[in-house]
């Protein structure tokens, strides 16, 4: 606890951020959720609403995996569960930055000079491939992209 914090404030718990404004964005995942595991059917739902693509979510978990915890109702592993954040996280950003989902969706599944011609969307598999494109959304949204 800080010293100059009261008691009562270190006691409260902080509420859950609001949603970023995205229509397929119900409830951002937060670091609770991801530690318990984010149910697979959650997973699915956002495939199925075109949120995150299938092959996308198959980098990360492998298909037969995924199929299993979701026919079992299991919940995702706290790695998995992070690794969905993520590649949630960057796609926000990038609708964000650009004003358009379905621009952003497109631009992270092409190759980008910037990124020496790697695919955005597959860079942010790994948190430091993630920060990369961070990095390049950062510049385009401050007009520095180059």
């Amino acid at each position: 606890m800080f010293p100059y914090m009261p008691r009562s404030a270190s006691k409260r718990r902080h509420p859950r951020k609001p949603p970023l404004g995205l229509a397929e964005d119900e409830r951002p995942f937060v670091h609770e959720d991801i530690v318990r595991g984010i149910e697979a059917k959650r997973v699915k739902d956002l495939i199925d609403r075109g949120v995150l693509g299938a092959k996308q979510v198959f980098r990360v978990i492998p298909e037969r995996t995924f199929g299993r915890r979701l026919a079992k109702r299991e919940a995702l592993k706290p790695s998995e569960a992070d690794a969905i954040g993520r590649l949630l996280r960057i796609s926000e950003t990038a609708a964000k930055t650009f004003g358009d989902v379905e621009f952003a969706r497109k631009w992270l599944r092409l190759p980008n000079p910037a990124l020496e011609n790697r695919i955005p969307i597959e860079l942010a598999e790994t948190d430091a491939g993630a920060r990369e494109v961070e990095v390049i959304l950062t510049r385009i949204a401050h007009g520095v992209y180059s």
